[in-house]
């Protein structure tokens, strides 16, 4: 049974002081095989569901790599090989990055990671275009295919272990720090881990540039989904630098209704994270983490409007209307984790049951949403078939 749960923000929203410095801008201008991925506008179903605009923004093209990790893992490994040669991390550019002397540094250094499969496609393919190395750990209950994904990818060494994730970090981080060489580049961050973290969040800036230039008009809501939250608080932080606080868009964080640590945080209430316990799932892989970073959950508390989870059928029927769109609306190959957002806002907009949640966001005739599709079909199989199952193919 369909299900989606919705709840305000307990937290009063605390505008950042924050300052556009451009260093994501420059430094992906100065990739030579960058090129921004496409906004694509839902006109018809826009229109069938009473908003003013719709807009996709489709990360599956990122880099080639089906996902959006690619912008993060190169702008945060591109950092830190940056740190290690005594190279200016403030004017950093890709060239900088391909002087012999500098690469030199970069094969001596090995790039250690958990993931559930997305992250670590990003950093193997960050280590092998930046000339180092990547070793990258699996929690218990990761798909072969992803693992397949990864291993293609040159200098990479890849497992699944038999840890839930949180666990698998921590199996990470003790190899590393067995490494003389080591460097943890994960999308989570904890106490005394942030730095890196925080280049990630910054990285996923340059995504916010893109859509706002491609948009009409500025967004007046915005739905992210979020594991441990590094993607949500990229685009929240890139928001703030480019938006005044009153133009914000309204901020929706949506999670799978079985791994929700942020809605558990907001539902609790103290404005302290929390944690979920034991092995949890869900065909969302990508968004199967139990804990919020430390670096994302002051970010996304002070700025989030609302917190949101959605069952899995909603999240399969959101990929199977993004599928099989609407006339001559473009077509959007989402994965389980990628239509998150937008499966989330499109049963809020098209169940008529649920119009007080809508009414709640404020979303009315005048109102410009905006989703990321952040994966392409990363399991193609399970993909296939979600989008040819009858029952979500009957509108």
């Amino acid at each position: 049974m369909k299900t989606i749960k919705q709840l305000k923000s307990p937290f009063a929203f605390k505008a950042p002081k924050l300052s556009d410095d451009h260093k994501v801008e420059r430094y992906f201008k100065s990739v030579p095989f960058y090129k921004p991925t496409e906004l694509k506008e839902m006109k018809n179903l826009a229109k069938k569901l009473g908003v003013k605009e719709l807009a996709v923004k489709d990360e599956s093209s990122r880099f080639g790599i089906n996902s959006f990790k690619g912008a993060g893992g190169l702008y945060a490994m591109g950092m830190c090989i940056a740190e290690k040669a005594g190279l200016d991390t403030d004017n950093l550019t890709y060239d900088d990055l391909m002087k012999p002397e500098v690469k030199e540094v970069a094969q001596k250094l090995t790039f250690y990671s958990a993931t559930d499969g997305n992250h670590g496609r990003g950093i193997a393919w960050s280590a092998s275009v930046l000339g180092t190395k990547a070793v990258i750990r699996m929690p218990k209950g990761s798909k072969q295919i992803r693992v397949e994904h990864i291993r293609k990818i040159q200098n990479t060494d890849v497992e699944i272990t038999d840890k839930n994730y949180d666990n698998t970090v921590k199996e990470v981080e003790q190899m590393c720090q067995a490494d003389p060489n080591g460097i943890m580049i994960q999308d989570t961050a904890w106490e005394g881990y942030e730095k890196i973290p925080g280049w990630i969040i910054k990285g996923y800036g340059l995504i916010v540039d893109e859509f706002l230039y491609q948009m009409e008009d500025k967004p007046t809501h915005i739905f992210l989904q979020a594991g441990v939250g590094s993607l949500a608080a990229g685009i929240v932080l890139g928001l703030e630098e480019r938006m005044a606080p009153e133009e914000l868009p309204v901020i929706t964080v949506v999670e799978p209704e079985t791994v929700a640590c942020f809605y558990l945080s907001a539902e609790i209430g103290d404005g302290e994270r929390h944690n979920l316990e034991g092995h949890t799932k869900t065909m969302m892989a990508g968004l199967n983490c139990q804990t919020p970073s430390i670096a994302a959950w002051p970010i996304l508390r002070d700025s989030a409007k609302f917190y949101g989870t959605l069952s899995e059928d909603v999240d399969a029927q959101g990929m199977s209307v993004l599928a099989h769109p609407l006339a001559d609306d473009p077509k959007v190959v989402s994965g389980e984790s990628g239509a998150a957002g937008f499966a989330y806002i499109y049963e809020v907009l098209s169940n008529p049951e649920l119009a007080d949640k809508r009414k709640e966001l404020g979303i009315d005739e005048n109102s410009r949403i905006i989703v990321l599709s952040t994966e392409g079909d990363t399991d193609p199989d399970n993909y296939q078939e979600v989008v040819t199952d009858k029952r979500w193919l009957k509108d």
